[in-house]
């Protein structure tokens, strides 16, 4: 373990982490693997100073951008336009990247924000000033009802349940810094309250289903990512349902009954890289199975990156929906990466969420 984080403390540049050091499409700062990899840090007591206050300059970075769209009406026809939200992905000096990927995605916000709080409550400094943490608070209670992009970069005409729960997350460690009684307080948890509630109402015949056009449809799609409701971000405490969700997951999206591919929704599957395996979700669902008791399923999870030494994205051909997707995706990969085919390895989302996870799984 400590070799793992040595090596995540290796890949730091200006308190930034890029998702993949190596890959040169990945070598960007999501917000939301930044959030991941600082998280992690923290649990095995490093100090991630540098870390923090990386965040803490982007959220106050996006400040105007932040106040500008709060000051429109809800029906502007500019509301939902990306360029107006705090983007995804950044260069490590904060400079926006013009990438093919959706870049309006609230889960990187709420969870850049939660970990600044977590780090808050944990050591006691106060990093933010109040009015950058109320104006945050604003934004998310704002726009977590209207569609974007997911965990993904995908789907962005859907609400996402991954989404919600990560401005769960981050509200409800803003929360716990708050006084009782006071008005920041009672506004916080009521919108918990119906938050938390319309989460429950992503639950289909004792599945947690991925997303919904509006909160007034019914949720569709399988998507392993929902695993983190039950975990990090706290706001599912039912283990019954966490027991059934596991199950489905690993009957339409395990092709061994171990690995997790990303998603099903209707009729299109994950054609990233041919569909394959992410070893991330083999340790969320890690700590989702140890959660419930079953510490032996827990613990073999956590050895599946070993029993299949290949980059993540991929594995070999018996674990992928089409092997003509992966041809394609690897040619596509030697195109944006100097001539080296893909996929991303390593991507260090997955090594410190293997870090974090580890602790509560293994011993």
């Amino acid at each position: 373990m400590r070799r793992f984080i040595e090596y995540i403390k290796t890949c730091q540049l200006n308190g930034a982490y890029f998702a993949s050091p190596l890959y040169r499409p990945y070598k960007k700062v999501w917000l939301r693997d930044q959030a991941f990899i600082t998280t992690s840090l923290m649990k095995h007591g490093v100090r991630v100073i540098n870390e923090i206050y990386w965040l803490k300059a982007l959220l106050e970075l996006e400040q105007i951008k932040v106040t500008q769209l709060l000051s429109l009406s809800r029906n502007d026809p500019q509301f939902l336009n990306q360029d107006l939200h705090p983007r995804a992905r950044y260069t490590s000096d904060f400079k926006i990247l013009n990438a093919p990927w959706s870049e309006r995605q609230y889960d990187g916000i709420a969870l850049a924000y939660g970990t600044i709080l977590s780090f808050e409550i944990q050591s006691g400094e106060h990093v933010l000033k109040e009015g950058t943490k109320d104006l945050y608070d604003r934004y998310l209670m704002t726009v977590f009802d209207t569609p974007c992009a997911d965990l993904w970069e995908m789907h962005d005409d859907y609400i996402h349940v991954e989404t919600l729960g990560s401005i769960y997350y981050a509200l409800n460690l803003r929360l716990k810094g708050l006084n009782r009684g006071t008005r920041e307080s009672l506004e916080i948890n009521s919108f918990l309250e119906n938050l938390r509630r319309e989460i429950y109402g992503f639950e289909k015949d004792g599945v947690v289903l991925k997303s919904k056009k509006s909160f007034n449809t019914e949720p569709v799609g399988l998507d392993a990512s929902v695993i983190i409701l039950f975990t990090l971000f706290g706001v599912i405490k039912d283990l019954d349902l966490l027991n059934s969700t596991l199950l489905e997951l690993y009957y339409y999206l395990s092709p061994d009954g171990l690995g997790l591919r990303r998603f099903i929704m209707g009729d299109e599957k994950d054609v990233y890289f041919g569909g394959g395996v992410w070893y991330i979700l083999n340790y969320w669902a890690a700590e989702g199975f140890a959660k419930i008791g079953n510490k032996r399923k827990a613990r073999a999870l956590l050895e599946y990156r070993y029993r299949f030494p290949l980059p993540e994205q991929i594995n070999d051909d018996t674990l992928i929906f089409s092997s003509e997707g992966k041809e394609v995706w690897i040619e596509r990969s030697r195109t944006e990466n100097a001539g080296i085919p893909g996929p991303a390895n390593p991507l260090l989302w997955s090594i410190s969420e293997f870090a974090r996870v580890f602790p509560d799984v293994a011993i």
